[in-house]
């Protein structure tokens, strides 16, 4: 019994965009009434003199600045504060430090939590690059290794915190939604470095005949590695191919079409589940490997469902190639 001791939370987490946090925050703040007009025209004025501050530092005391470079230092400000915010695990709770503390003091804790993620992401870049699977693929190194690279070299947190820089080419099989900045490229990085882990398991060329077997051009595409290795390393555990070599076989696949005939997708679910648990235990896979390759399950399912409803699981489970 919580004896009607629980907090009653107003701000829906849900609502809030990660890419704006300040402002989507001090919207919903505003809209249920957790801040007044007063409050508003007084964080809108403590912005401004922050910016101020910020644009005489850029300028080194000259007062001139182009609209478009005060506009972009002003987003760079707020991305940076809502990163500070974003440490408060309740919204509820960043509205009162909206209320409370000074912009400039969440300000300069924002940009030490850029200081902590740009160190994060820069240890795990170095240690993902010496572990990079062998793929013809021009995609993956040039985003992966040289645009990764670009990025820091471009970065700068005091200024443009809010940019990119890159294109990032590369696609992920989890894409990364509603992020900015430093925030964009650490998850980017952790994704890649989760994906690299599990495609590392198999040989260069078992991946190269396998993704020929998909596109015989894939070198020049751009598209995601993870996904058809984890789609045949799954077919094979259940038809009781060789995980290891990535390749189903025609006898396979039609054991897989008659496995899945008229599965629903629940069930297909779990099959892939057990399928997936055989294949971590079997690679020894750590904790958050294990955990990244279940969180990719529920996609699969759909997929392989839609499929199977429509006689088409040849497209999904490819038969290496050797062309």
């Amino acid at each position: 019994m919580n004896n009607g001791l629980d907090k009653i939370r107003v701000i829906d987490k849900t609502q809030l965009n990660g890419e704006t946090y300040f402002q989507s925050l001090l919207e919903q703040a505003y809209s249920k009434g957790l801040v007044g007009d007063s409050e508003i025209e007084r964080l809108q004025y403590d912005c401004l003199t922050l910016l101020a501050e910020k644009t005489n530092r850029y300028n080194s005391g000259d007062s001139s600045i182009q609209v478009e470079k005060a506009q972009s230092i002003m987003t760079s400000n707020l991305f940076t504060i809502g990163l500070w915010l974003k440490t408060y695990p309740d919204p509820d709770d960043a509205v009162t430090a909206l209320k409370n503390e000074p912009i400039n003091e969440m300000y300069q804790k924002g940009r030490k939590q850029i200081d902590t993620i740009i160190a994060a992401a820069k240890a795990l870049h170095e240690k993902l690059l010496p572990q990079l699977v062998d793929t013809q693929n021009v995609f993956y190194r040039s985003t992966v290794e040289d645009g990764i690279k670009g990025f820091f070299k471009l970065y700068d947190p005091d200024y443009s915190a809010h940019e990119i820089h890159i294109t990032a080419d590369y696609p992920l099989f989890n894409p990364v939604h509603q992020l900015a900045g430093i925030e964009f490229i650490n998850a980017y990085i952790q994704t890649i470095y989760r994906e690299n882990q599990f495609c590392g398991y198999f040989s260069a060329s078992d991946l190269h005949r396998l993704l020929c077997g998909y596109e015989e051009d894939y070198r020049e595409l751009p598209i995601n590695i993870y996904e058809p290795v984890l789609f045949a390393a799954l077919g094979c555990s259940i038809a009781g191919t060789d995980v290891y070599r990535l390749d189903v076989t025609e006898r396979g696949r039609a054991y897989l079409q008659q496995f899945f005939s008229g599965m629903p997708e629940d069930e297909v679910l779990r099959a892939i589940q057990r399928a997936a648990a055989k294949i971590i235990h079997q690679f020894q896979c750590s904790d958050r490997l294990a955990q990244y390759v279940q969180n990719s399950l529920p996609y699969i399912a759909r997929r392989i469902e839609m499929a199977s409803q429509g006689n088409t699981l040849n497209r999904i489970f490819r038969i290496p190639a050797f062309p």
